[in-house]
């Protein structure tokens, strides 16, 4: 890795053993963590989504934290409040999105292939991913996935939002 200040080189972060770097969400969404909160010494983690068409996070929510998303491939449908008014829009190859702390939103995989998009946030996004795979292993179901997935939503000081 090469230092942008100095242009000297240095060694390139280990990999934290122990904790898988692929997670698996809702159905066969995926995230690969880059840089996990403990690498980042808790200040943030960075991840790639694959989504599949039509997956991803498809529940209105809102967090507490900012989130960024940068779309690597594909398009990805997005709703999020703005000025008090939701908005939808299709996110492309390059476009930027931030989610400020608070904001209502969604999205979901627009086209016929998965897109992929490089998010980052706190560290503890991460372990929020971790704990949403941890509590719902099958696809997204109007049901039964708000239910199970609530309590974790709630650990994470986010709230699921009605439509």
């Amino acid at each position: 890795m090469t230092n942008a200040t100095n242009g000297t080189t240095a060694p390139a972060m280990q990999r934290s053993v122990g904790r898988e770097p692929v997670i698996r969400f809702l159905g066969n969404n995926e995230i690969t963590v880059l840089v996990s909160g403990e690498e980042s010494g808790n200040a943030f983690s960075v991840m790639e989504l694959v989504i599949q068409p039509r997956g991803g996070a498809t529940a209105l929510h809102k967090d507490r934290w900012l989130e960024v998303f940068h779309v690597l491939d594909g398009e990805v449908e997005w709703t999020m409040e703005r000025d008090g008014r939701m908005e939808t829009w299709v996110a492309r190859r390059g476009d930027t999105i931030t989610v400020p702390s608070g904001a209502k939103h969604r999205f979901a995989g627009a086209g016929n292939a998965p897109c992929r998009m490089l998010t980052i946030g706190p560290a503890q996004y991460e372990s929020f991913f971790r704990a949403l795979a941890a509590a719902w292993k099958g696809p997204y179901d109007r049901e039964q996935t708000p239910q199970a997935v609530g309590p974790v939503f709630a650990k994470f000081g986010m709230e699921l939002c009605p439509a």
